[in-house]
């Protein structure tokens, strides 16, 4: 097994950081029977090297004598180099032993890899950690051909170590130590989701250091290691793009439809295998996906002309999730007593010649609010389209995307604000809720206001009763996560990685092309942090920018947004990151 760590950590004394661990043959043993040479005994659990590659003769190297004794197969277990040394850190032969006998938990420490997290004890309390480096610690000179090796962890509650060791949340630990290995945890691009294991045993602080650890630069540095370049994302073949882009957004760095992947009651199960095994775990372990694993996904699904002609986005989505896989659809809306249910919902929204660049939660309000319209729940992946039809019609040249979209007059079960006072208001109107002038925070609802605010005085007003409901328990906010773009007939999508705003990666699934029979397309994934820039302005700000002054990139993003993709927080990758 090859182990990588990106970082150096500086020197202990008599310590070697280990940068990395190459797969061995077995040149070392362990003592599992106690073996009788002469009248010494050796006892369980010391170690030892093979003899000129003969298994039959060995040298213990944990003894005094360092005795060159016979060996029998059914006395001893091989062992490489890098198994050796995690066991000679171990001081008492018999603790050894023990660790070894675990054989899962022992295979699990040989394998661990730098940020995967473990379950320590120290000083006599169970803990949990991250592993941050290997460290080789020399033997005395003479004593023997084998380097012990200890790990190095971050303890994630500083609070258990002791006062010597404040200046640190790492520890040096010997394998011993370690009780328990999720092997499902790490830092980097492929990452599981956190071991319910660990979840069971209370370790809540867990869940939250790996949000708020401050090894977010590694985890971004990693991401553009892994991800940024040609032939990175997922290769685009026969009008494609429309698939690859919607697979790349949704699948790429966000969790928000990982249920589907795993779910038991979907119709075809080939299809959700191939989506699965092909396509998001190649994407996400190693950065890349071929078309021909595409392809497959596009023969199944129900109509030839996916597999040869351009499509839009909201009709690759419909097939799949509602009727090739017939999961539940992502978003329900409420008109009236009827529940609407959709994938994608469609903007409808008229120009406002007092907002120059409309942003994405306006033009959602107005849409919603003038046809009284509601969301019947929060859904955790919500897909909007913008009017544009054709490959030359766009109902707005430009569109400023909401961060975040806030919900809380959007969803039926939310209690309506009162724009003027604040309170909880007992009356709406189709008319007045969607005029941005009446607040600037775009409040829209009436009621339970003096008659110096009353609605009742604007001409067009029709005041409706509102049904007093409870606020909704649930925080109405999601978090934008990708854009997909289109200036002519071809697609390409921004997407986030990463918490800072500049964190977004551009990706098209047919940059190039290679001059060879099959014309093979040329994936590109590219760093846009530039983009964060003028995400860090306001609307109002914005709206004074000169788009024809920006770089290419931006100028695609902010005037070529067809559709916008927001998810609940907890389903950031790199708030809570999975590989499958």
């Amino acid at each position: 097994m090859r182990l990588n760590q990106n970082t150096f950590l500086p020197k202990a004394k008599g310590c070697i950081p280990v940068m990395q661990f190459v797969a061995e043959k077995k040149e070392a043993f362990v003592v599992t029977r106690e073996i009788h040479a002469g009248r010494k005994k050796i006892p369980l659990g010391c170690i030892g090297c093979f003899l000129e590659d003969k298994h039959s003769m060995g040298r213990i190297v944990d003894l005094k004598s360092r005795p060159v004794i016979t060996l029998m197969s059914s006395h001893i277990k091989p062992l490489s180099r890098h198994e050796a040394g995690l066991l000679l850190t171990v001081e008492s032969p018999q603790k050894r032993h023990d660790l070894l006998s675990n054989e899962r938990l022992f295979t699990a420490i040989c394998c661990l890899q730098i940020h995967d997290v473990v379950r320590v004890r120290y000083n006599r309390v169970v803990t949990v950690g991250i592993v941050r480096s290997f460290w080789e610690q020399h033997r005395k000179p003479g004593s023997g051909e084998l380097k012990m090796l200890l790990i190095e962890v971050e303890l994630l509650d500083s609070g258990i170590i002791s006062l010597r060791d404040r200046f640190s949340k790492r520890l040096k630990v010997d394998a011993s130590k370690i009780i328990a290995v999720s092997s499902n945890v790490t830092y980097s691009i492929g990452c599981q989701e956190i071991s319910q294991e660990f979840y069971k045993k209370g370790d809540n602080h867990l869940n939250q250091h790996l949000a708020e650890d401050s090894a977010a630069v590694l985890w971004e540095q990693e991401v553009l290691k892994k991800m940024e370049g040609t032939m990175r994302g997922i290769q685009g073949h026969s009008n494609s793009c429309y698939l690859d882009t919607t697979l790349f957004s949704l699948f790429g760095f966000s969790t928000a439809l990982d249920a589907i992947l795993y779910s038991t009651e979907v119709d075809d199960k080939t299809a959700q295998q191939i989506l699965r095994e092909q396509i998001v775990q190649p994407l996400r372990r190693h950065g890349y996906v071929e078309a021909n694993k595409v392809m497959n996904l596009r023969k199944l699904l129900r109509c030839d002309s996916f597999i040869t002609e351009e499509k839009d986005p909201e009709e690759f989505l419909n097939v799949l999730l509602g009727e090739v896989l017939a999961v539940e659809s992502l978003l329900k809306i409420r008109a009236d007593n009827e529940v609407l249910k959709y994938n994608c919902y469609q903007i409808l929204a008229e120009n406002n010649s007092t907002v120059k660049v409309p942003t994405v939660q306006q033009l959602l309000e107005q849409s919603l609010l003038s046809y009284g319209l509601h969301l019947n729940e929060i859904p955790s992946c919500f897909i909007l389209q913008m009017p544009r039809f054709g490959k030359t019609y766009k109902k707005f040249s430009l569109v400023y995307p909401s961060l975040q979209l806030d919900l809380t007059d959007l969803v039926k079960q939310a209690s309506p604000v009162c724009c003027v006072c604040g309170g909880q208001t007992s009356y709406g109107c189709s008319w007045c809720q969607p005029d941005t002038r009446l607040h600037p925070e775009y409040m829209k609802f009436f009621g339970n206001i003096s008659k110096a605010h009353s609605p009742w005085s604007r001409l067009k007003c029709s005041g409706k009763e509102l049904k007093s409901n409870s606020p909704s328990a649930k925080q109405p906010t999601l978090d934008l996560f990708a854009v997909l773009c289109i200036e002519k007939s071809h697609y390409v999508a921004f997407v986030r990685y990463g918490p800072s705003q500049a964190s977004w990666l551009f990706f098209d699934s047919m940059a190039g092309t290679l001059k060879n029979e099959k014309q093979t397309n040329i994936p590109v994934v590219k760093a846009c942090p530039q983009i964060g820039h003028y995400l860090a302005m306001s609307p109002a700000e914005f709206a004074t920018v000169d788009t024809n002054q920006m770089d290419k990139l931006s100028r695609r993003f902010f005037c070529d947004a067809y559709t916008f993709m927001y998810q609940e927080p907890n389903h950031s990758s790199y708030k809570y990151q999975f590989i499958n």
